[in-house]
């Protein structure tokens, strides 16, 4: 018991920073059905170029999707309590939807602002959150030109 209470001091700081650190880290492995996507029945990917303003949109196949799978949950984002984004913004904007089933419902729902911020709709409350990796976009653009 006196040992508790002369580590207190030291303890409960270092659960105090834990607590934080685990609220503002999202791992990939928390975005909800990110580890069903290879199982998906359809992935679509839309580029939109906001200078341009046209879109491409991208059916992925298996190995396509396997790839963004393994993307999206070996990365880790810095949540932001914010939904305002201050700064200029990148042109380009990326949205990942995945079907598992037949009656068009879309069960994973991303947008992307450039490879800089994302966000998970209906989760993380919802705010865009900073990407850490800053080659994400880079390796989203290469999954999308892997050929079929």
């Amino acid at each position: 018991m006196r040992i508790l209470k002369k580590m207190s001091p030291i303890i409960i700081p270092v659960l105090i920073i834990v607590l934080i650190y685990s609220f503002f880290h999202i791992s990939g492995w928390e975005i909800r059905n990110a580890k069903r996507l290879s199982s998906a029945k359809d992935v679509t990917v839309i580029v939109r170029n906001e200078e341009s303003n046209e879109s491409t949109e991208y059916d992925l196949n298996t190995k396509q999707i396997k790839l963004l799978q393994k993307l999206l949950e070996e990365n880790s984002y810095t949540r932001r309590i914010t939904s305002t984004i201050i700064g200029v913004l990148p042109d380009k904007r990326y949205t990942i939807f995945a079907n598992w089933n037949d009656n068009g419902q879309k069960h994973l729902h991303i947008s992307i602002i450039g490879g800089e911020y994302i966000q998970f709709l209906g989760q993380f409350g919802s705010n865009y959150h900073k990407i850490k990796n800053p080659d994400f976009e880079k390796e989203l653009i290469f999954i999308l030109q892997t050929e079929k």
